[in-house]
């Protein structure tokens, strides 16, 4: 291949991005013709026809589904390069989006919009809902950083944990297992609610493979499977995408389910539910992270939104800590032993090891 013109890459990455030559040519500032031409040219060059005409404007090929990520990152890489590296907070206009679940939105995300508000006046902080497909928007530059549970970071992308949870069981107050002795086999037996994100499109029951990164409102709740006491354990046949319509439901319903036990306190009193947590020794914890692109490690924007996420955490570090009593419930180990209330602040604060603690 001979020595390509990087403006035609950039030509390139608006028109897979718009897939419509007439708003590919608007957002360049040139003529429908000067970027007809132009991929005239890059056809060429790449030897392949890269977008098919359809009725409703282009449609990428396979070739220009492989190359649109890896040329994104490079002129991104460029554009770096030659950006003088300069960022400040009180005068800049940026947009930063940030993919977050409820179970965020509830505990940081309003401490980490007012610092925000008070810090950088000018930004627009986007935040918008975790989804299965949080790397390739990470790749696209569609988000800067995800804020969840995840598992098999690849890579291209780095992680920091910024606190922990853990898993807590949660019932609707009415619950016949609300006034009874903890007993981890009873509460398999009853109809349970599973909290999971996938595609609508997406009607398969395999499980997203184990080399791919998957992005978690909760570790999956069906981990008791190779235990013996699941011999007696009701099927899973519900599914919802977050924490706070899992409690919804369980607040209306006999069904049971697991979710992070602070994001359940916070709510316990408006949703009804009662929290019932797991002996201490048998505690399942979460850790809760920050994701972003290897590409914008170093780039001023994104560091400086990655301190504001660690203050907005350090200033709820007491809400990150167990926090009373209220409608909440401790195990005992012993199936046995009659569930006992827990005072404010008995539980340690071990979950409590984010950065900085």
């Amino acid at each position: 291949m001979s020595d390509i013109d990087l403006n035609l890459l950039r030509i390139f990455d608006i028109l897979y991005d718009e897939r419509n030559v007439t708003r590919a040519a608007a957002r360049l500032f040139l003529t429908q013709s000067a970027v007809s031409h132009a991929l005239a040219r890059l056809r060429e060059v790449l030897g392949d026809s890269l977008f098919m005409r359809i009725p409703s404007g282009l449609q990428p090929t396979e070739r220009a589904h492989q190359l649109a990520p890896r040329l994104r990152m490079a002129l991104a890489e460029i554009r770096s390069a030659v950006t003088t590296p300069l960022f400040d907070p009180a005068k800049t206009r940026q947009r930063f989006v940030i993919a977050a679940s409820s179970y965020f939105c509830t505990l940081i995300v309003p401490s980490l919009i007012a610092l925000a508000r008070k810090s950088a006046p000018g930004i627009t902080l986007q935040i918008v809902n975790g989804s299965a497909d949080v790397a390739q928007a990470l790749d696209q530059q569609q988000v800067d950083i995800a804020l969840g549970a995840f598992d098999k970071v690849p890579p291209r992308l780095r992680s920091e944990v910024l606190f922990h949870d853990e898993k807590a069981w949660a019932i609707g107050t009415h619950h016949p297992l609300a006034k009874e002795p903890f007993d981890h086999a009873a509460f398999l037996a009853w109809p349970r609610l599973a909290i999971g994100l996938a595609r609508a499109a997406d009607k398969s029951r395999e499980p997203p493979s184990r080399n791919d990164l998957v992005f978690r409102v909760i570790l999956e709740t069906d981990d008791e499977a190779d235990s013996p006491r699941s011999a007696h354990r009701a099927s899973t046949s519900m599914m919802v995408y977050d924490a706070q319509t899992a409690m919804a439901v369980t607040a209306a319903t006999d069904m049971v389910t697991l979710v992070p036990r602070r994001y359940a306190e916070a709510c316990a009193s408006s949703a009804r539910i009662r929290i019932i947590d797991f002996p201490q020794d048998h505690a399942e914890m979460i850790e809760l992270s920050m994701l972003w692109h290897s590409r914008v490690h170093d780039d001023r924007g994104s560091l400086w939104l990655r301190t504001l996420i660690r203050e907005a955490v350090n200033l709820n570090s007491n809400a990150l800590q167990p926090r009373g009593s209220v409608n909440r419930t401790s195990a005992t180990a012993s199936a046995g032993k009659k569930a006992k209330k827990v005072p404010a602040r008995t539980r340690s604060n071990q979950a409590n090891r984010g950065p900085g603690n």
